[in-house]
């Protein structure tokens, strides 16, 4: 994931639509015989190494392809957007929606041979919230969690503070992934290093700024409801390579030196495509779309009529398809069209209509220029600035410079600043902004609470998400409500109506809902993504060869 002013890297999930080339639409495939065993697949990854390798204490948008070959969760979020069994066999949900009682698989062995019951899920679960772990995402994903109490050998009660709908959905994404009891007691500081899970491979090692290697797990036979296969892995070896240029990561594949490549470059899907060798899988992330946040909380932004100007003004279509190559899908509102709970039927209420931009800024008494064609209101130029890290992608500082060109002709003058990283870091604290940018993946509709509440916004005591620093009561109740609510329907239509007034408040510039694009040799079989957060899948994968 990438990191930007005052945003964690980017993180995903959710219902995915999945487009194959030459292979079924859950993943690569086409074979005729039956599955191989044995083999080293090798993936090359973009380069966005996580820091940490403890699924609870990664945020990385590589973290879970990484992570989840070694780790289990304790349910499966499949493709429809149903909670199927894995590690938990099943549940039962209480009427007020404050307890869950797991009833766990039994047979789970960890590689260290520590034992999966009701104890291990527990320690787990203390863990993720341990400050100590320096949970990025877990700790905020479970953040209702209380306590938990040992029911027998392989029943744990789990009690929430509060309701909370997305409990089992974000229970199934790898930052949530289960590790060793043993470890986490013993010496929970290698954790990051050298996680021990459950999973279908074994962490062999880490080096890094090159590559994590895994050998199968001999002993596995636990894998997902879904699974196409039982026992172990197919694949003897695995070997994920960073490779941060694209080309790179592209030529690797173009030669043999990698199997498959994660976030294949835009610029070169139709040439993946087009070649009769290469398979191709793609996924949009669900969650919130790569957008550019506005801080509402201070001038320029704080005037609704300013924002709805610029979001106006900018001619996102054009933007996203010359820079995308027009692969990417222009984001139709505050979350993906992939995110369960996606308000359909609000898609194409956005329009490029720069005559609005300039009446919207009159009417804000943006009336008089300067020399430059800059506005003014009493004495002041309209004037944003935008701090972005010296390594700031490509394709976002295209976005931002043609943002910034948009802007201007109706008179705003957007800065581009590129600071030290510590003072950007500063500034992300304290606000001290007035245009960010990111993307946040999860597979509910929840993203909108992290995103826009105002319990999310930075203080001295607490690091929040809401760094658009929106406060809206009437946004505040819609996600409340959706949280604490326990019918599918009732939660959608809470959902649906926080994403209208989120088009009335625009506190961000979406500009595309992000895809995950995967190219492969067609030696490569049933290659596929974890649906709860769409990353590279390798249990059921196989090499024909």
């Amino acid at each position: 994931m990438t990191k930007t002013l005052a945003i964690l890297p980017v993180i995903l999930t959710g219902l995915l639509l999945l487009a194959g080339c030459g292979g079924t639409a859950a993943g690569s495939g086409g074979a005729t015989g039956a599955p191989k065993r044995g083999g080293t697949l090798v993936l090359g990854e973009n380069g966005q190494e996580p820091t940490c390798l403890d699924p609870h204490g990664n945020s990385s948008s590589d973290g879970p392809v990484t992570t989840v070959p070694v780790s289990d969760s304790l349910v499966w979020f499949d493709a429809d957007g149903t909670i199927k069994p894995w590690l938990a066999d099943s549940w039962q949900v209480s009427d007020d929606g404050l307890t869950y009682t797991f009833k766990l698989r039994q047979g789970v062995k960890f590689h260290d041979g520590a034992a999966w019951n009701a104890e291990a899920l527990k320690v787990n679960f203390e863990h993720m919230k341990d400050p100590a772990t320096k949970s990025p995402l877990a700790a905020a994903y479970i953040a209702p969690y209380k306590d938990a109490k040992v029911i027998d050998e392989h029943t744990l009660e789990v009690r929430l503070s509060s309701p909370y709908s997305p409990f089992l959905d974000i229970l199934a994404q790898g930052y949530l992934g289960m590790i060793s009891p043993k470890q986490i007691k013993e010496s929970p500081q290698s954790i990051c290093e050298h996680p021990i899970g459950s999973g279908p491979f074994v962490l062999d090692k880490w080096t890094k700024g090159q590559s994590v290697t895994y050998h199968r797990n001999p002993d596995y036979n636990w894998g997902p409801a879904s699974a196409k296969h039982t026992g172990p892995a197919y694949l003897e070896r695995l070997e994920i390579r960073f490779l941060t240029e694209d080309a790179t990561r592209y030529n690797a594949l173009a030669a043999g030196e990698a199997d498959a490549i994660d976030f294949t470059p835009p610029q070169n899907v139709s040439d993946v495509k087009a070649n009769p060798d290469l398979g191709f899988l793609t996924a949009i992330r669900p969650g919130h779309p790569m957008a550019f946040w506005l801080n509402t909380s201070r001038a320029p932004f704080d005037d609704v009529k300013v924002r709805r100007a610029l979001l106006a003004a900018v001619d996102r279509d054009s933007i996203i398809k010359g820079i995308s190559f027009g692969e990417y899908q222009v984001a139709q509102g505050f979350v993906t069209s992939s995110t369960p709970g996606y308000a359909k039927g609000l898609a194409g209420t956005i329009a490029h209509d720069p005559a609005a931009a300039d009446k919207l800024l009159d009417e804000a008494g943006w009336t008089a220029r300067d020399k430059d064609g800059i506005r003014l209101k009493d004495g002041r130029r309209l004037t944003a600035y935008f701090p972005i890290a010296a390594n700031f992608p490509a394709q976002r500082m295209q976005i931002a410079v043609q943002t910034q060109a948009a802007a201007r002709k109706i008179g705003l003058d957007i800065q581009l600043q590129t600071p030290p990283e510590q003072e950007l870091s500063d500034r992300s604290i304290k606000g001290d902004y007035d245009l960010t940018s990111g993307l946040w993946a999860t597979n509910t509709a929840d993203v909108l609470w992290i995103q826009y509440s105002s319990k999310n916004i930075t203080t001295d005591e607490r690091r929040g998400q809401n760094v658009a620093r929106l406060s809206d009561g009437k946004l505040d109740d819609l996600l409340e409500k959706a949280r604490r609510s326990t019918g599918q329907a009732e939660r959608t239509e809470l959902y649906n109506q926080a994403q209208a007034r989120l088009l009335e408040l625009v506190p961000a510039i979406p500009f595309y809902d992000d895809p995950r694009p995967v190219a492969y040799q067609k030696k490569v079989r049933d290659l596929s993504f974890t649906p709860a957060y769409p990353s590279p899948y390798f249990y059921d994968t196989w090499l024909d060869e």
